[in-house]
């Protein structure tokens, strides 16, 4: 290769029922799997259960309370949030005389959909029309649309399109929007479908200009939360509208995909989280020394094109602040214009679309 080939934009994921299929299909085995620790009983039976000869499960030291009547093998401290959602999820399935429906922040742990900030601790799930009464641990949420359910395993939980909507009606905008990304990356979702299902939403319903806004925005070639709250910053900000994974070449070939590129500026940024530069556990500090050069080395390829004047790199602490994030980006080169490019809806948006100091 004697020549500098064009940059190439990426296209846009589409949606994909084989992809649907196949993860709730790995999102059922994950359910199953934290289910198998699970014990739907009281602590006297479950003593005398461990008791028999014939018992082979964990030693019965090990078990740990979930609620009333439920209990898990281990701890459930070493499980991690999502984990906990499901198990929790679990308890309460067991324990109602009919099948719940898991709505919001327990509907994102189980179909795996990432958001940003810190999730309600309570099990979610619909309040059914005409019914009353309480559970412990759990939040009925009321809803004038009536959801519709999905199992997962034995679990049901609303559809991929209503746990996203509903997460943008009601989330930060950075946090709707990561959900989004998420769903149209693994082409779960289709785009043009969530932003209609929105706009159909009853007159004035709450939240719906939020969730307008944050479909609009929505873009699945964000390939992490990390790139998701970023580019929401830089809207909130009012900075211009960068390209989405733009790959780069020069005359030795294949350089790289960047995260955001301003091709008008020649500016190049990239959000590292800690994944990006992660180095397999077990190898020796030269391993990392190896990895940090060759993100080195790609830097330089990058600013050797013809195309680039500047690279540079933030992290989540500089994301997640936005007074910082726009001193990160002033320094860069990238500063608030009149028009950005970003596609909003008409009218004026929601007072709570904008950044917030941290």
């Amino acid at each position: 290769m004697n020549a500098i080939q064009p940059l190439a934009p990426v296209a846009k994921p589409m949606f994909d029922p084989a992809a649907l299929t196949a993860h709730v299909a790995q999102r059922a085995a994950e359910v199953r799997r934290l289910r198998g620790l699970f014990a739907p009983t009281s602590m006297g039976k479950l003593s005398l259960t461990t008791a028999l000869e014939s018992y082979d499960g964990p030693d019965p030291g090990a078990w740990s309370r979930l609620r009333r009547g439920a209990f898990m093998a281990g701890n459930p401290a070493e499980l991690d949030t999502q984990e906990r959602l499901i198990m929790m999820a679990v308890a309460v399935h067991e324990a109602a005389e009919r099948p719940p429906l898991f709505t919001h922040g327990t509907a994102r742990a189980i179909l795996d959909l990432p958001s940003i900030g810190r999730d309600p601790q309570l099990i979610e799930l619909a309040k059914p029309p005409g019914r009353s009464g309480r559970s412990p641990q759990t939040r009925r949420r009321r809803t004038s649309i009536e959801p519709t359910g999905l199992a997962v395993d034995e679990l049901l939980v609303t559809t991929i399109d209503r746990t996203v909507i509903d997460s943008a009606r009601e989330r930060s905008l950075e946090s709707a929007v990561t959900t989004a990304d998420a769903a149209l990356r693994r082409e779960i979702a289709d785009a043009g479908s969530l932003l209609a299902q929105v706009r159909a939403l009853p007159k004035g319903a709450r939240g719906c200009k939020m969730a307008e806004l944050a479909l609009c925005l929505a873009d699945g070639r964000a390939e992490s939360p990390l790139e998701s709250l970023s580019r929401i910053r830089m809207f909130q900000l009012g900075l211009p509208m960068p390209e989405l994974q733009v790959e780069f070449y020069d005359a030795s070939g294949f350089i790289g995909r960047v995260d955001f590129f301003w091709r008008q500026l020649g500016i190049i940024g990239e959000a590292d989280g800690r994944v990006k530069f992660r180095v397999t556990e077990g190898l020796t500090g030269k391993a990392a020394e190896e990895a940090a050069w060759r993100a080195k080395r790609r830097d330089d390829r990058l600013l050797r094109h013809p195309a680039v004047r500047k690279v540079g790199h933030w992290d989540w602490g500089e994301a997640l602040r936005s007074h910082v994030f726009v001193q990160v980006m002033s320094e860069l080169g990238v500063r608030p214009v009149r028009q950005g490019g970003w596609p909003i809806p008409d009218g004026p948006l929601p007072r709570k679309s904008r950044a917030m100091p941290l």
